[in-house]
């Protein structure tokens, strides 16, 4: 029998009345190593969620958990437009890591307020397809056999034509088989079918129209639909799955490793698509590498400068959120609400980010003289980076006491309206 579900927040404790039904579950090891897949959310040995959210079960089929984020009403719609808008072989590898979905596992009731994954997802695909589009659709030839009228195309096709044409007596047509260089290949019909599913989920979920980017979302839709306006949308769910993407350029395999899962989604069934799910597969999306790229969006809209992200130092485990080499400046994204209050420092944090101030990779032009300066970007009310900015000045922040040159900055988090 199902349990109803609880429902926490990031750095919460499940409930004490649902421990027994815990306890022989084992929560050792997490949370888990950087950039891995979280083993029930996260949640330790404690009961205590971690900083991602999401759905999972705890005991297969009887009791699932939900995690929700720990900072009010964030509009995740927004963070992942600007997460995805970051065109960089490097970003876009590393968000690819960010979330991840079990279409294997049983599903777990919920409702649309809670069920983020189906709008992350379809835009995830949108901005995918928008960056395919951009470099063009892939042709390839495929051989199509026709019944042409007067002009003859490839090679006869005898028994054809003359079941066809002959015996019919329809001298005025040649039964052929040719090749054709195309964009009407399965690749692409496959990612046709997943926009028009796309385009009707986005519409169906009512929680998305408060959205300040909802409008934004439909004319992006509207857009794709007329630039792949010539592409049919045929194609058989046993077509979908035998697909292959192992010779296809990375813009592809991408994309159509997403619309797989838009259209396992709904059973390849786009009527469901206008349904709102009250059920989702279990998912996780890693809140702190999801503020990073939020703060890589900001950071690329206010430095005239080339930002290095994820950068590596000498040793191959030291890697630096943000690099400003330009500026001899080292900033990493730290998703910690407790920054806002006066005098709060994590000497870990004052650690991490000394030691890759001072790396030679990292900034190679520093001299023993020099101080590199160092800042800490965490989630506020209030952006002290303005938008209107041309360069990226730490006078803008403020100066965190005891420690030279080392700064923070408040980056603030989108709402929604609701």
């Amino acid at each position: 029998m199902t349990v109803t579900p609880p429902i926490i927040k990031e750095h919460d404790t499940i409930p004490e009345s649902y421990w027994e039904q815990l306890s022989d579950i084992c929560f050792e090891g997490n949370p888990p190593k950087f950039m891995g897949k979280p083993k029930y959310l996260g949640i330790d040995q404690y009961f205590t969620a971690s900083y991602f959210i999401g759905a999972s079960w705890l005991v297969k089929n009887e009791l699932a958990v939900i995690v929700t984020p720990k900072m009010k009403n964030i509009d995740f719609v927004t963070m992942f437009l600007k997460a995805l808008e970051v065109d960089t072989k490097n970003a876009s590898d590393y968000f690819a890591q960010c979330y991840g979905i079990e279409f294997d596992e049983p599903t777990i009731e919920t409702n649309e307020q809670l069920n983020q994954l189906t709008p992350l997802l379809v835009l995830h695909f949108i901005s995918l397809l928008e960056r395919l589009v951009k470099r063009g659709l892939k042709k390839d030839y495929i051989i199509r056999e026709e019944n042409l009228k007067t002009k003859a195309k490839g090679r006869l096709l005898v028994t054809n034509h003359l079941q066809k044409n002959v015996f019919q007596q329809r001298f005025d047509r040649v039964f052929c088989q040719y090749q054709e260089y195309t964009d009407d290949i399965p690749e692409n019909r496959l990612l046709k079918k997943a926009l028009l599913f796309a385009d009707r989920i986005i519409n169906s979920y009512k929680s998305l129209k408060p959205q300040s980017s909802f409008p934004e979302i439909q004319s992006r839709l509207y857009r794709l639909k007329s630039l792949l306006e010539g592409i049919p949308d045929e194609i058989e769910p046993y077509q979908v799955q035998m697909l292959s993407t192992n010779k296809l350029f990375k813009e592809y395999k991408d994309a159509i490793r997403v619309a797989k899962m838009l259209l396992r989604r709904y059973d390849y069934s786009i009527s469901k698509a206008s349904q709102v799910q009250h059920s989702t597969p279990p998912f996780w999306i890693d809140m702190s590498r999801l503020y990073e790229m939020w703060v890589l969006s900001i950071l690329q809209k206010n430095s005239i400068n080339e930002i290095l992200f994820q950068e590596r130092g000498f040793y191959g485990r030291q890697i630096a959120d943000f690099v400003i080499r330009e500026e001899k400046m080292v900033l990493d994204a730290k998703y910690k609400p407790d920054y806002q209050n006066i005098g709060f420092v994590d000497i870990n944090d004052i650690r991490e980010i000394s030691g890759n101030a001072r790396d030679e990779k990292l900034l190679p032009d520093i001299s023993e003289e020099y101080s590199p300066r160092c800042v800490i970007l965490y989630p506020g009310n209030e952006c002290e980076l303005l938008s209107e900015s041309n360069k990226l000045f730490c006078e803008q922040g403020t100066k965190i006491p005891n420690y030279r040159n080392f700064y923070k900055i408040s980056i603030k988090l989108p709402i929604t309206n609701l």
